[in-house]
Formats: structure tokens, C-alpha cells, sequence
């Protein structure tokens, strides 16, 4: 089997084997993905942090010509997972990736409890909970917690910049990555509430000119909100990254996208889509007569208060604005320090995600949105309240809105995650927390602390 001659190679720890191997074996996907320098260079990696892998177990692989199993570094006694792809036929790597797996005993140690607890227990055992993984280096990023008007939480951990050891603060800019996506579909619904389009107008309608005129006819409005239009294409491909000045308006990303077939008839499933968003920032540019960035400024930013929310570029000296760091590339096990993540930036956020912002101007938007000041109290209904089924985590999707239920609890808002960036924010539909959780780290560094918050804080109110 080539998964195991390539971990005999990788086990041999000679380059020349290794080499020899990648030569032979490494098909025309994988190299499309990396040149083989890069390639010799990650396992050249995995062989040196590891002194060998072992594989210990063998998981169910999502892909029929994939192959997942679990593997320990003999050195470093760590656990990675593996996740392969192969062509048989032809003798051929195509794609693999390993990632560290983490101590199940070490995440659990000290979590937060599930028995009842006063206000001010509460809030202790929360800010408790943050620096001990700010202490194990699992988070870097700010915490707030709210209930009603109350800030019960707020607490930083982590450093904005490494390099200068600029410790995070509790009004550091993270990055907000696809978190941008509720001030879209806000926008939008304003432009329903003054009677410029419906949730039901063909994209045609609106855009007349879009340059995939079959497309644009079959598509409405609700399935782009809703990431059930179908829409192919990559908003991150590498001219993004490698021609970034070519791409700061929504509109300059359509060449990517719109000559790309539909990936599943309209309204047929849930598919996320970053394009579709893009796509609802041409409208909201469109319909507005306004500069996207600039109605998001003018029409939620001010009147909710978010007074440090904005899509800086890239190279802007923004003050007090966090670096994201994310694994080095070549570290399966966990052991080589974090790189930044500045080669993985766009020129600027999108509509489809990317902007900046703080915990601060997170819990002012989810108190703007609440007492009905972005939009009526019918409106906020319904770009909140839940139109498909997400296919994880028994979420569902509506308009640039998640929602579920904990213990009872509906819960609203939406996350973001990409390489150094991870956020949450999470709103009680019933007004009673908001929870929002930024970091500076990879996924799930965030995701993970707004989640344990969210339980902990649902059983609290069903106790």
C-alpha cells in the first residue's frame, strides 16, 4: 500500500529514500498544490520532529479514494491525524495532511463545571478558565461575556505581537474572518425594509449586467443569504494572495468566480459559499449608490456604536491591531514556534469576511441588533431565525446568521476562522448573554472557549 511505503520512507530517515520515493510517487494534483521542494521539506519535517511514526489507528475516510489514520511521533510521544489521498491506479500521492491531535486529558483539566453557581462564581470561574489556557498557550485573544447590560467577563490572554511581546488587550482588532458576514446580510435586509429589492428578487433582477446571465436568472436573493445557491468558485485562489492591490472592491473578485459552473442547483441544498456573499456586496453597493465599505460604516457601524470596526488593508499601520500567528507548515507534532499569517491576507476584508474588529464593538453590534436599531423587530427575525440545515454540529443556517439550541437555549451569531484567526459571537435569543470571543491563533481557539462558555452558561440558566 503507497500510505505505508511512503511512512517507510518517512520512517527511514534517509533523505535520499525519501527523495527517492517523493520522485516516484508524488502524482500531478499533489504538485500542483506544492512544488516538490516543498513537499521533500514536510516530510523531511515530520521524519526529524518524530524520530518515526507508528500508526495506531485507522479511521473512516470521507473520500473513496482517501485514507485517514491516526499516527504517534515515537520521539515526542504525540498523537497527529492523517488524512490521505491516493490514486491507486497509477501509484500516485495526491494530497495529505497531518495535523496534531489534541490531549483529550489536558483540554478537559479545568473545565468549567456543570453544577449551579452564583453571578460572581460565575464569572470567576470563566476568567479562571481563559488564563489557564492563555497560561497553556491554547488561546491568545480577548474574552467578553454579558449578561443583560452586565459585563460579567473581561479578560485577554496572548500577545497582539510576538515580536515586540505587545500583550493582547481587552480592546485589541482581531481579525474577524467570515464573522463579516452578519453585517452583510444586515445590510441587505435593510435595503428589503426600504423597498429596494426582496429576499426573493432573482440576482438578474438586480444585477442585470452580472456576467453569468444564466446564473444570475435562476438565483435569488434568499439563496445566497442562505448558501443554498449553488454558486462555484474561490474567493481565495492564489491571485488574492499573489496580486493582492488587484482586489479591494467586492466586484474585483467576480472574474474568480463567475464563469465557474454552479456546483448544484439553486435552492437544491445547503453548500457555504464565500462568493455568494461577494456577491451580495455588489448588491448592497449597487441598490445603495454606496461604496460598500462605506454603508457598513454609515448604516450599522455608527449607529450601533462600533467605533473600532473597519476592513483595514493588510499593510495599514493600524493601531493596536492583532497579528495573526498560525501553525508553521511544515509542523505535524506541535513543536516549531507560530508564523505569522500576513502571506495568507487579502489586500482587504470582503463582505464575505476578513474586516477587524473587538469584542467590545461585537457585543455593541448583538445589542444594536437586539434592541432593533439596524432593523425592525420582524426583520431581525428573519435574518436571524434558522432557514436550512448546516451537515455538522446540528446548527442551522439563516440569513449570514448560525443558530442552535443548548439546553433549551436559542442561540444566534456566527464565526470565523482561517489560518491565525479564530471568533465567535454568540447571542441568547432570549436577551439574556451575549458571549463574544476573539483570537489570534488557529481554529478552534475561539470557537473552542465560546462554546464551553455557552454550555456552561445554558445549564446555568436551565438549573
Amino acid at each position: 500500500m503507497l500510505a505505508r511505503r511512503l511512512l517507510d520512507a518517512v520512517n527511514s530517515g534517509k533523505d535520499e529514500v525519501l527523495r527517492a520515493f517523493l520522485k516516484e510517487h508524488l502524482g500531478e494534483h499533489a504538485l500542483e498544490l506544492a512544488p516538490f521542494d516543498d513537499w521533500f521539506s514536510y516530510f523531511h519535517e515530520m521524519a526529524k520532529q518524530s524520530g518515526g511514526v507508528d500508526v495506531v489507528d485507522i479511521l473512516p475516510a470521507p473520500r473513496p479514494r482517501g485514507l485517514v489514520f491516526e499516527i504517534r511521533a515515537r520521539r515526542l510521544n504525540r498523537y497527529a491525524k492523517v488524512v490521505l489521498d491516493v490514486e491507486e491506479q497509477k501509484d500516485a500521492l495526491l494530497d495529505f495532511d497531518a495535523r496534531l491531535k489534541p490531549d483529550a486529558a489536558a483540554a478537559k483539566a479545568g473545565a468549567l463545571p456543570s453544577v449551579a453557581m452564583s453571578e460572581q462564581e460565575v464569572a470567576r470561574v470563566i476568567t479562571q478558565r481563559v488564563e489557564k489556557l492563555g497560561a497553556a498557550d491554547r488561546f491568545s485573544g480577548a474574552v467578553l461575556v454579558v449578561k443583560g447590560d452586565r459585563v460579567l467577563v473581561r479578560a485577554a490572554q496572548g500577545q497582539a505581537d510576538k515580536a515586540f511581546a505587545a500583550p493582547n488587550r481587552i480592546d485589541t482588532k482581531f481579525n474577524l474572518a467570515s464573522m463579516n458576514k452578519m453585517f452583510t446580510a444586515v445590510a441587505i435586509a435593510q435595503l428589503v425594509e426600504k423597498g429596494k429589492l426582496s429576499f426573493e428578487d432573482t440576482l438578474a433582477k438586480v444585477l442585470p449586467d452580472y456576467p453569468n446571465k444564466a446564473f444570475a436568472e435562476s438565483v435569488t436573493i434568499h439563496q445566497l443569504l442562505s448558501h443554498t445557491s449553488g454558486i462555484g468558485g474561490n474567493i481565495f485562489a492564489s491571485p488574492v494572495f499573489e496580486h493582492r492591490e488587484r482586489f479591494k472592491r467586492p466586484a474585483d473578485y467576480l472574474p474568480l468566480f463567475t464563469k465557474e459552473p454552479a456546483e448544484f442547483p439553486p435552492g437544491a441544498r445547503y453548500g457555504y459559499a464565500n462568493a455568494g456573499f461577494v456577491v451580495l456586496g455588489v448588491v448592497v453597493e449597487r441598490l445603495s449608490g454606496e461604496d460598500y465599505y462605506d454603508y457598513v460604516q454609515n448604516h450599522l457601524f455608527a449607529p450601533a456604536g462600533m467605533r473600532d470596526t473597519a476592513s483595514f488593508a493588510w499593510h495599514e499601520a493600524t493601531p493596536n491591531r492583532a497579528i495573526g500567528y498560525a501553525p508553521n507548515e511544515n509542523d505535524t507534532f506541535g513543536v516549531l514556534p507560530r508564523q505569522t499569517n500576513l502571506m495568507t491576507l487579502p489586500f482587504r476584508g470582503s463582505p464575505a469576511g476578513g474586516g477587524y474588529s473587538t469584542v467590545a464593538d461585537l457585543r455593541a453590534f448583538a445589542a444594536a441588533l437586539r434592541g432593533h436599531k439596524l432593523l425592525g423587530k420582524a426583520m431581525t427575525e428573519t435574518v436571524t431565525s434558522p432557514k436550512v440545515e448546516m451537515p455538522y454540529g446540528q446548527r442551522k443556517y439563516g440569513y449570514g446568521f448560525e443558530s442552535r439550541l443548548v439546553h433549551g437555549k436559542e442561540i444566534h451569531g456566527h464565526s470565523g476562522a482561517a489560518p491565525g484567526i479564530n471568533g465567535d459571537l454568540e447571542i441568547f435569543s432570549d436577551g439574556s448573554y451575549i458571549v463574544a470571543v476573539l483570537a489570534n491563533y488557529e481554529p478552534p481557539a475561539a470557537q473552542d472557549v465560546a462554546g464551553e462558555i455557552v454550555e456552561f452558561l445554558a445549564l446555568q440558566e436551565s438549573k
